[in-house]
């Protein structure tokens, strides 16, 4: 289980309700009863999954971890003060059964596809964990989700609280006010699309092709702005935040090359400098490169 900083009042609170909620439901390895390391980095917990449906998850994340080692010559190696070894994803058989035990057994909202909770990372012993449910035959929103856990692990120093968002949600309830902008929302919610869904996302291409016709496309200078609550919204966060990263991956590579030597560190002011000094110059090349883009 997630180990809990001191909170606000309002955390507090979410605390008690959860632990009287707690009483009223099964326990975590009671309704997770079913237990497979796939590897030394990811342990699969669920509650009605199938051996196939494991193995394909299996394979699956064995295959992101690759991609993602490969991208950007990681070779394994976490970012300092980081004790986490493995990922446990935590999953539920329908979004019914999420709804009523995840709350209970992680403190988390319910309202959601699923969760990447990365704990504290600084903490010996520290367990990443991610929830979510079946659907459609499948570990829902798993892809993007594990892919979180290795740019936390491997890209962003400390914990999700350290990196740049304007989140307070349980189970980290990240302090008040949040860091100036620019953000690290566009950059790790575009990661997670980018490596789970490559080239293969036409949802976002055709969101761009619109956008563009009614000559209302995000400049990449302002997707940069993007977080949580505030330039925020499912469209701006995933889809533009894919396009963004693509288009930094495929054609700026060393840009970001940089971005990560300071990240990786934990060097979040001189991050938001180099955002800064990025400024305007790359928007028009984005708006081509939208513009022939394909699906």
């Amino acid at each position: 289980m997630k180990t809990y900083q001191l909170l606000p009042i309002t955390g507090l609170l979410c605390l008690a309700s959860t632990a009287t909620q707690a009483e009223q439901v099964a326990g975590i390895s009671e309704v997770l009863s079913q237990s497979h390391a796939c590897s030394d980095t990811i342990v699969i917990r669920s509650q009605a999954l199938t051996p196939k449906q494991v193995t394909d998850a299996c394979q699956l994340l064995s295959k992101q971890e690759a991609k993602f080692h490969q991208l950007f010559g990681t070779k394994g190696k976490p970012v300092a003060n980081d004790n986490n070894v493995s990922m446990r994803a935590n999953v539920y058989h329908t979004r019914e059964d999420y709804v009523q035990y995840v709350t209970a057994h992680f403190n988390v909202p319910s309202d959601n596809g699923g969760m990447f909770l990365e704990g504290f990372p600084d903490q010996p012993g520290n367990q990443a964990e991610f929830v979510a449910y079946e659907k459609k035959g499948q570990i829902w929103n798993l892809a993007h989700e594990y892919v979180h856990y290795l740019d936390g692990h491997f890209n962003l120093y400390g914990d999700f609280c350290a990196s740049l968002h304007d989140s307070h949600s349980a189970p980290e309830y990240c302090p008040k006010p949040a860091p100036l902008l620019p953000h690290l929302v566009w950059w790790s919610e575009g990661l997670g699309e980018y490596i789970s869904q490559g080239d293969d996302n036409p949802k976002a291409i055709e969101l761009a092709k619109q956008s563009l016709a009614e000559n209302k496309s995000y400049p990449l200078s302002e997707l940069f702005d993007t977080s949580y609550e505030i330039n925020g919204g499912t469209d701006r966060v995933y889809r533009w935040g894919y396009l963004a990263v693509r288009f930094m991956m495929e054609n700026h590579k060393d840009k970001i090359d940089n971005m990560l030597s300071f990240t990786r560190k934990g060097d979040y002011p001189r991050y938001q400098a180099l955002i800064k000094v990025w400024g305007t110059d790359m928007d028009k090349e984005f708006k081509a490169w939208l513009i022939e883009l394909t699906p």
